[in-house]
């Protein structure tokens, strides 16, 4: 990143903990660029030099904290086991809970899910977590549909206390519900199509 680069990134910065502060004191839907731009202490013209509004703006945060999230990731040694996994994830917005917070407040979360997920998708095969398996394109898009809308939703149901548990605890909650998804049923199977049918 060259100095310009870096100028500019302090300046996203700088709209963002302006932005944050504005949605402590006030509705989102009522905040404006201007506002933004002023408690920033900087030009409205160079607000929009970078983003086209403030859906712009949250999405280059979550867009920020995938990249740190995935840099994260690919430090760790492969294949990933599940329990490290989920430390990880809950760690990392653990220590990112007060904004979060602000967000959950808000309901301005699922602009993360939405990037998450389109990217979860499209980098299926980056990651050899222990259970990640082989498929097609639509069974990759089903099964990376329901974990990152699942994990985000812990995450909102978990960061939006006041005292959250540990993160320990959740990896055991989610892990027993899982063990129970694996368990086989009583009741007689069924036969169904494929998901290509």
């Amino acid at each position: 990143m060259n100095g310009k680069q870096r100028i500019a990134e302090q300046s996203r910065q700088w709209f963002w903990d302006a932005f944050l502060e504005l949605l402590q004191e006030k509705d989102y839907q009522k905040i404006t660029i201007a506002e933004i731009a002023q408690r920033a202490d900087l030009d409205r013209r160079t607000f929009y030099r970078s983003f086209h509004g403030k859906e712009g703006l949250i999405k280059w945060y979550f867009q920020k904290m995938l990249d740190q999230y995935h840099d994260v990731l690919y430090q760790q040694a492969q294949p990933l086991p599940l329990q490290t996994g989920l430390t990880l994830f809950l760690n990392f917005w653990l220590e990112r809970r007060r904004t979060i917070q602000i967000l959950i407040q808000n309901k301005l979360t699922f602009y993360f899910l939405e990037i998450w997920t389109k990217e979860a998708i499209e980098n299926y095969h980056l990651f050899t977590e222990s259970w990640r398996t082989s498929g097609s394109a639509i069974e990759i898009t089903y099964i990376e549909t329901f974990i990152t809308g699942g994990l985000w939703e812990i995450i909102n149901v978990w960061l939006a206390k006041d005292h959250p548990e540990n993160p320990k605890e959740i990896i055991k909650i989610f892990t027993k519900t899982l063990q129970q998804f694996a368990l086989p049923s009583n009741e007689p199977k069924k036969e169904h199509g494929s998901l290509d049918s």
